[in-house]
């Protein structure tokens, strides 16, 4: 494995453990402590945690099987395997959480937000897919890098609306 790939999965697993610890932060911070938490701060913030440190979990995945010495064609397919898993499970655990009546009322999630997080982890999905398979990519670490980043960029997304939130809490007017 490419000193460049260890240096990248080691800056996403930092990122994910940023984005879940900060999280925390914010909701005790913002009052969320107490239980006072909507239907939609709930699914947002579970969201973030899970994204978060599943990303940081699967960093670290190709680094441990580097340190059995796997071949890096069977690193890159297995590490991707397990990628592609996670994110057609949680597409589909998502499609069902959104069913429930109390994520469904006008104005509790925005559209814009869910077409993001949907294509951010069809488009991780599809290219660990294509990753496995090495149809249109080279296999191998970028495909697998890239997928982590678009894990991660709707639990950056769901981080900033828990921070926003907080922000504009009426208790701070």
């Amino acid at each position: 494995m490419s000193e460049h790939a260890v240096l990248m999965l080691l800056g996403i697993a930092s990122v994910a453990i940023a984005i879940s610890g900060f999280s925390g932060v914010v909701a005790v911070f913002a009052g969320r402590d107490d239980g006072k938490w909507t239907a939609a701060e709930r699914f947002r913030t579970k969201n973030m945690l899970i994204l978060s440190l599943v990303a940081c979990l699967l960093s670290f995945v190709p680094l441990t099987e580097d340190l059995f010495r796997i071949p890096d064609r069977i690193l890159w397919m297995s590490s991707s395997f397990f990628l592609f898993a996670f994110c057609a499970v949680y597409i589909v655990y998502t499609i069902n959480m959104l069913r429930k009546p109390i994520l469904r009322r006008p104005g509790t999630l925005v559209m814009w937000v869910r077409i993001v997080f949907f294509a951010c982890l069809g488009l991780a999905g599809l290219l660990q897919a294509l990753n496995i398979a090495g149809v249109l990519v080279e296999r191998g670490s970028a495909p697998y890098v890239s997928g982590l980043v678009f894990v991660l960029i709707p639990a950056g997304l769901q981080f900033a609306f828990l921070v926003l939130t907080s922000l504009t809490s009426p208790d701070l007017s």
